[in-house]
């Protein structure tokens, strides 16, 4: 009578395992996937997953540097001292000259332009005068402080300015003729000198 060897899969005489099936193995990574959802949904749920980090603050920032103190409009840096700006060079003096008048002698001609006074070493004052030179002659002509004084009173004032040029023939400069006198000086004269004698310009020097 034959053997009836139907319950056997394998040459071995055992069962075969439902592993080596190819329906178990599918069952198997089945069951592995809903069990790594699960467990991920859950540490979701429970916030331990995909925590945002706190969110960074405003970033602290530096106490600015104080800016230098601002000056009110009218004030000196130095002192403080207020005050209304005074010109240049004026020192708070005038000087009153006639101006534009031609002073000639022969073929040279003197014209004064202009003239300014200014507190200068303690006690005095300078007083400089703009004077045009014009030469109606060929031949050059001396320019120089030689040629002018300032008179004060009895007391003849030389200049102190150096003004030393020559003006070609038939041509004119401008230069400038400066005084050092005291400063209770009110009334001079100032004198220009020619080969044929003297001219005179009256000068009034005042406070403003």
């Amino acid at each position: 009578m034959a053997e009836d060897n139907t319950g056997d899969t394998t040459g071995g005489g055992k069962p075969a395992s439902w592993w080596t099936t190819m329906p178990g193995i599918l069952t198997a990574a089945a069951a592995l996937i809903t069990a790594v959802t699960g467990l991920v949904v859950g540490l979701a749920q429970a916030g331990l997953l995909g925590r945002p980090g706190p969110e960074p603050g405003p970033a602290a920032s530096s106490p600015a540097a104080p800016g230098p103190a601002e000056t009110p409009a009218g004030t000196s840096g130095r002192d403080g001292a207020s005050g209304p700006d005074k010109p240049a060079g004026s020192g708070g003096w005038e000087a009153t000259v006639p101006t534009g008048e031609p002073i000639r002698s022969g073929t040279v001609e003197y014209v004064v332009t202009g003239a300014q006074v200014r507190p200068d070493a303690d006690g005095y004052l300078a007083v400089a005068f703009t004077i045009k030179c014009i030469n109606h002659d060929r031949y050059d002509l001396n320019f120089w402080d030689s040629t002018f004084r300032l008179q004060i009173g009895g007391d003849s004032i030389a200049p102190v300015s150096g003004l030393n040029e020559l003006v070609a023939g038939d041509s004119t400069k401008t230069g400038e003729v400066a005084f050092r006198v005291p400063d209770s000086t009110r009334e001079a004269v100032l004198r220009i000198k020619f080969l044929e004698g003297e001219r005179s310009v009256p000068v009034a020097l005042s406070p403003r």
